[in-house]
């Protein structure tokens, strides 16, 4: 891929910088759930349980943890393939719009450096609140098909009166709005790869649709607590 890229927010969005130099942020807690489709992230909760977006239920998934550089090898590449996927309306017979699975590994992560859990919110952010959106990137060097840097942008908690004026804000249930900083110019990209991170704990996770202007859309995450500590619990630290 050609273009430079600072960070992928949403579908069809991206984030790019004046600096030629791009360096790899800390988000050990990010894994890369690749398949013959779009590229897609989740976010390890567990050593055997990924939480991701539902639309990310692709054919031939595989998660791939640690270092994503095909070309360096540092010895935290792990590739683990799902046991089990749950989709969220699958259990609750909710509408689509809940767009939340959980992926059971066939074997248990090996945490290290770049192989972190991250725990869940414990409640809901406050308003302006200023949270870390993760992603994974594609390095000024890969020209391929899969991106392979984690990237890591700050943003603030919009209001729930500020995200129901948005269309998707409106109509998502349990909705998340992030405001994008404006120094950062928005181009077309490629893939859906962001996450919120507020206070050290998983906030949002991205729902997949592109809202234009400078607001992102997220699944809040912690209003699911107890169907993820349901699933999961005897099944896997």
């Amino acid at each position: 891929m050609k273009v430079i890229f600072y960070l992928t927010i949403l579908a069809g969005t991206s984030f790019v910088t004046q600096s030629a130099v791009q360096k790899e942020d800390p988000a050990p807690y990010l894994v890369y759930l690749k398949s013959h489709f779009n590229p897609c992230v989740g976010v390890l909760i567990k050593t055997s349980w990924v939480l991701a977006p539902a639309h990310c239920y692709l054919p031939n998934l595989k998660v791939m943890l640690g270092n994503f550089k095909s070309r360096i090898r540092d010895g935290t590449e792990q590739t683990i393939s799902p046991i089990q996927i749950i989709r969220y309306w699958n259990s609750s017979h909710s509408a689509p719009q809940d767009d939340l699975m959980l992926i059971r590994l066939a074997n248990p992560a090996v945490l290290n450096h770049k192989v972190q859990t991250i725990p869940i919110a414990s409640s809901d952010v406050q308003p302006g609140t200023v949270c870390m959106l993760s992603g994974i990137d594609w390095s000024q060097e890969n020209s391929g098909r899969h991106p392979d840097l984690r990237q890591n942008l700050e943003a603030p908690v919009m209001t729930d009166a500020e995200c129901q004026k948005t269309e998707q804000g409106r109509t998502h249930r349990n909705s998340l709005c992030i405001k994008f900083v404006k120094v950062f110019s928005r181009i077309l990209g490629e893939v859906a790869v962001a996450t919120v991170i507020c206070n050290n704990q998983l906030q949002g996770i991205e729902v997949g649709h592109f809202m234009g202007g400078d607001v992102g859309i997220y699944t809040n995450v912690h209003r699911y607590i107890s169907w993820i500590e349901n699933t999961t619990k005897d099944k896997g630290k």
